[in-house]
């Protein structure tokens, strides 16, 4: 036998090599990735300490049907071919122990139920702040991250107070001792974060760190410039170790987000990034649960008016105390998202809400339908002004709208920029609000594709959905009236077209309409090829809300406070159960 030590980042052996030799891994984690023809994964899953290695091609003397690298520093046994059968043919029982471990990972080679690669629990990260900040930092989301289990915080001192005595050993007996001091580590805590400070002097501490993390956090002053941290040019040019990567930008102020974000996310390779006060521990807790793959995103849906049903289960979610730490919406939703986003309390978010889409009726501008049916100029300067000039990069929770672009047939999620072209990109409901330009695309409401933005959520990085339908059931009631005013000698053909238009324009009369608003119709009809990606976000919801709005009109502003009483009514159980769930399960560490 021999015995191999491989560096974060090495391959073991690649898909489609040669090789019948048989591993055992002793520290360490190395993945496997089999990739389909076009390169993309296929299979991907994780050996842990004492997994076999290699024993399919063993038995058959087939190329490795995957590409296998080490994520951490590993140590590793290596059993040639032939030593491995004269074992097996000498000691049986090692045999059928071998064969056992071959059926159960066939067994399970498809089952989607077990999680093959582990949420991220080791960090690396990078910091450019000074050692009092540095200090305060560590301090203050300590105490966030013990709410999520045990945690270490790994430094250069404590890695040569720890490291240094292993001086005199032998190169290789060295570095066996401390690859497995390091997984000996990890056994004994949930989360571990070295920390890499740019004073920092030991280049072995400092490679050796970067090699160890599953995910690399930059912390950057947010007032700093972009390329504040000096080794960060260390960890990009490392093509062999290129992990996920997430900012972090501690803010000055506490009350509001320092205007510039997106001068950090210019050409950057960042997949997250989180804004941070020392004084607001929601914003370390959202930190905590973002990189522990927790984060709590909440999908809002489209819906015209039956959106005011957003605040109640926005009363139900403030109620319980739920923290949210990423936002999605389209149409209605995007709106409630946005102001979900800026920080507004509930109270505030209605009032707001009453104030601008209700009591000032923006959509009253009835036009020559050639677009659309409104002009759309009193609703786009209603957003315009009320959003101004926030950026969503600039927002405490990471915010994104669902708009489709028409010009390609493609959605589109809207996660930077102006807030206020994003929301009023992903409102344009076709044939009522004229579509939005932006660049060559002509943007209309995001529900012709995705009506509940629940997988663009979880696609961001959500480790939880809470996802809200608020459009409802379909009424066989509306079905009717529609076939009733179809009753005409000629099929197709409205049997009375007068009537319907002068009810629905004569708001004030003592009757009502008959029919179904010609709103209602387009929303439905573009609605039914959003249905599919519907039924896959509920089935991806921990809490799946459908509010029964279907006695309610997607124009009927009028009904702002019954919406938002459904709204909570139907909630407060579901949300509270979760509620409870969850800390339940916070109070088992």
């Amino acid at each position: 036998m021999q015995r191999e030590q491989l560096q974060a980042g090495d391959i073991l052996f690649e898909e489609g090599s040669d090789g019948n030799d048989l591993f055992i891994l002793l520290a360490g984690k190395l993945r496997y990735d089999k990739k389909a023809i076009s390169g993309e994964s296929l299979k991907m899953g994780e050996f842990t300490r004492q997994d076999l290695i290699g024993e399919l091609s063993l038995f058959t003397g087939e190329k490795r049907s995957a590409t296998v690298r080490a994520i951490r520093d590993s140590e590793l046994i290596r059993i040639p071919e032939l030593r491995a059968r004269e074992i097996f043919s000498k000691y049986p029982e090692a045999l059928l122990s071998l064969t056992q471990v071959i059926a159960k990972r066939l067994a399970h080679a498809n089952d989607s139920n077990i999680q093959k690669v582990q949420k991220p629990r080791v960090f690396t990260l990078l910091s450019a702040l000074d050692q009092d900040k540095i200090s305060s930092l560590m301090h203050r989301w300590g105490l966030s991250l013990l709410r999520e289990g045990s945690f270490c915080f790994v430094d250069e001192s404590f890695y040569l107070n720890r490291f240094g005595g292993l001086s005199h050993l032998e190169k290789t007996e060295r570095e066996s001792e401390m690859i497995r001091l390091l997984a000996r580590l990890e056994s004994e805590y949930d989360t571990i974060i070295y920390l890499i400070k740019d004073s920092d002097q030991n280049q072995e501490w400092i490679e050796r760190a970067i090699r160890q993390g599953d995910v690399f956090l930059f912390v950057k002053p947010a007032e700093a410039g972009k390329h504040c941290i000096r080794l960060e040019n260390l960890y990009f040019s490392n093509q062999k170790i290129m992990r996920p990567s997430y900012l972090v930008l501690l803010q000055p102020n506490s009350d509001k987000v320092l205007p510039g974000t997106q001068k950090h996310l210019e050409d950057s390779k960042y997949e997250r990034f989180f804004h941070v006060h020392l004084d607001r521990p929601d914003s370390l807790d959202r930190l905590t649960r973002g990189i522990l793959g927790k984060s709590i995103g909440l999908a809002l849906g489209g819906g015209g008016a039956k959106g005011f049903a957003h605040l109640g289960v926005w009363k139900s979610i403030e109620e319980n105390k739920l923290p949210i730490d990423m936002v999605a919406g389209t149409s209605a939703g995007s709106i409630f998202a946005a102001l979900f986003a800026m920080g507004l309390r509930m109270k505030e978010a209605s009032e707001a809400t009453k104030k601008i889409w209700v009591d000032k009726d923006l959509l009253n501008e009835y036009t020559i339908p050639v677009l659309s049916l409104t002009t759309g100029g009193k609703y786009t300067d209603a957003i315009r002004q009320f959003f101004g000039d926030i950026q969503i990069e600039d927002l405490w929770i990471p915010f994104q709208a669902i708009a489709c672009d028409l010009s390609t047939g493609e959605k589109v999620i809207l996660r930077e920029g102006s807030l206020w072209k994003a929301v009023r990109a992903s409102t344009s409901i076709p044939g009522i609000i004229p579509p939005f330009l932006e660049g060559e695309a002509i943007l209309v409401d995001g529900g012709v594709l995705d009506n509940v933005p629940g997988l663009p959520i979880l696609e961001a990085g959500a480790g939880v959905l809470i996802a809200v339908d608020v459009f409802g059931d379909f009424d066989p009631k509306q079905d009717k009236e529609i076939r009733d005013y179809l009753k005409s000698p000629v099929q197709g053909v409205l049997s009375n077209p007068i009537l319907p238009i002068f009810n629905y324009i004569q708001k004030n009369l003592s009757f009502s309409p008959q029919f179904p608003p010609i709103g209602e119709i387009i929303i439905r009809s573009f609605l039914s090829s959003s249905r599919e990606r519907i039924h896959l976000t509920e089935n991806a919801a921990q809490v799946y809300l459908k509010i029964p709005t279907q006695s309610f009109g997607i124009l009927d502003w009028s009904a702002f406070s019954d919406l938002i009483d459904l709204g909570y009514t139907e909630s407060i159980v579901p949300i509270s159960e979760f509620a409870r769930d969850r800390q339940s399960v916070s109070k088992s560490f």
